[in-house]
């Protein structure tokens, strides 16, 4: 049955999401803070590890609720919905071990620049894969129901550059009517106020195990902050959410950290904050479609990036949000990339004496560094 609040019309779900978050924000001030900080001004305090635990035997596992009610265990790292990262992609990040059993994470299949035939084909070309796809706010009901029938389509993703934003509220309605009530992800979001109009726009259009995708321009290619001055400091933006969530008691929805991962210890960091994280720029390698890739004499040497909307904007000469790059260092493939995240984020579990992610988060403590302290904790 759809799950949609059939009382209220998509204006009540805007209004009223409006009047709960100025109700929640009249007893929590989410500006007293006004520094905000990146992973890079953060490091985790040690402390000890009383088992004699294994890295091995360390639990890196999160479950996520899918589009068919599914309770799906997953390394939580989330392949950002860009244009070179498809099917090659998502088999590779989305791996089994020799056993057969899915150790990798989950990628979300893009949608700016294709058509809803090439949309379905990526997801098809998957096979067993379980994936995710990106949508806009104007998806037809015919490409909706087409996708979601996939048996492979485990997440949607309402991916838009302002997801606190009762434009959502059509998609969300079409999707609800499909019967479905679970495995959407709204994004993204860069304020207290942004997570919770979110959380209320989908909480009052009747979805269950809500998930929000946090972060304002903090990818690498993305220059939001820089030309429209908007954003914040990933870091604060995930430790002021984490709170609000806390003081508020809102334990029904779980938030993906999307952006300002450069290295395997950003993701550690940003994982202490969330359930998942999100990246692109991480992963980049021969997992990657080939109009990135760049090769000489046979031997890949490089991979050239390039943000989505600088993109989809050059015809019209109006640069927004976007930036290029090319990178020299990278993975040989996703499948490496998730074996770095994934050592990286065992260590740093014994460091604060934990074996599952809940104890991980718990026990975590962060500290401020100064400057001469990140110089020292590269190579010098």
């Amino acid at each position: 049955m759809p799950s949609t609040n059939l009382t209220l019309t998509r204006s009540d779900i805007a209004q009223e999401a409006r009047l709960r978050v100025e109700e929640a924000l009249r007893s929590h001030d989410p500006h007293l803070q006004e520094t905000y900080y990146t992973f890079a001004d953060k490091t985790i305090l040690p402390t000890y590890l009383d088992s004699g635990a294994s890295r091995a035997t360390i639990d890196t596992h999160e479950t996520f609720w899918t589009v068919t009610g599914e309770a799906l265990r997953l390394f939580p790292a989330f392949g950002a919905s860009m244009s070179f990262m498809r099917s090659r992609f998502a088999r590779d990040v989305h791996h089994a071990d020799e056993s057969g059993a899915h150790v990798g994470g989950i990628h979300i299949l893009p949608r700016v620049g294709f058509s809803d035939e090439q949309r379905l084909q990526d997801v098809k070309a998957c096979g067993e894969t379980r994936v995710g796809t990106a949508l806009g706010v104007n998806e037809s009901g015919t490409f909706l129901e087409a996708l979601f029938e996939q048996p492979n389509f485990c997440f949607a993703s309402i991916d838009i550059a302002h997801g606190a934003n009762a434009a959502v509220l059509p998609v969300l309605e079409k999707i609800s009517d499909l019967g479905v009530s679970q495995g959407v992800i709204l994004g993204n979001v860069g304020s207290i106020e942004g997570f919770l109009y979110a959380y209320w726009l989908m909480k009052l259009s009747g979805f269950e195990h809500i998930v929000i995708k946090v972060g304002i321009g903090p990818g690498s290619v993305c220059t939001t902050r820089i030309n429209t001055g908007v954003g914040v400091g990933q870091f604060t933006l995930l430790e002021k959410i984490n709170a609000a969530k806390r003081e508020l008691g809102i334990d029904d929805v779980q938030i993906i950290s999307d952006g300002g991962v450069n290295t395997a210890g950003d993701f550690v960091k940003a994982l202490a904050l969330s359930d998942a994280v999100m990246m692109g720029k991480f992963f980049a390698g021969g997992s990657f479609e080939d109009e990135v890739l760049i090769w000489e004499e046979g031997k890949l040497t490089g991979v050239h990036l390039y943000g989505m909307a600088s993109v989809m904007v050059t015809e019209k000469r109006n640069y927004i949000e976007g930036s290029t790059q090319t990178l020299r260092s990278f993975h040989h493939d996703a499948k490496e990339a998730i074996l770095r995240l994934r050592e990286g984020l065992q260590s740093a579990m014994t460091y604060v004496n934990a074996h599952t992610l809940p104890e991980f988060k718990a026990n975590v403590r962060f500290v401020t560094n100064s400057a001469a302290a990140i110089t020292e904790s590269g190579v010098h």
